[in-house]
């Protein structure tokens, strides 16, 4: 190698990152300065979901998880209006909907199958 390119006192290709650096602070205390998710709109929607599930196999658990659904979501509508919160309304409804018309249908075909059996 030649000791020309070591040592040449001019300028290099590099350039010197470290030195027009500055440090940004991190907030850690939340996501900034928006607003917070609502706790109820979250449990709304959960709630409506297992409400359209257990409504399609339960029957009856599905309107119970319909009505507490219903519930959580008003509650979270009170603190200001949020798609999750209409979301779990609106899923909690379906599934109210779905757990009377399986109930029904268990009712009717359960007293039938019973009335085949008394032939």
């Amino acid at each position: 190698m030649d000791e020309q390119n070591f040592n040449s006192g001019g300028s290099n290709n590099y350039q010197d990152y470290t030195g027009s650096t500055s440090v940004t602070p991190v907030d850690t205390q939340g996501q900034g300065g928006g607003s917070g998710t609502n706790a109820l709109a979250i449990i709304s929607l959960v709630v409506g979901i297992l409400s359209i599930i257990c409504g399609c196999c339960g029957g009856w658990v599905g309107i119970l998880f319909g009505i507490a659904g219903i519930i959580c979501a008003v509650f979270a509508n009170k603190e200001g209006k949020s798609g999750l919160a209409t979301g779990g309304m609106v899923c909690s409804i379906i599934g109210i909907v779905l757990g009377v018309v399986v109930t029904v249908l268990a009712l009717v075909l359960g007293v039938g199958l019973g009335m085949l059996d008394m032939m």
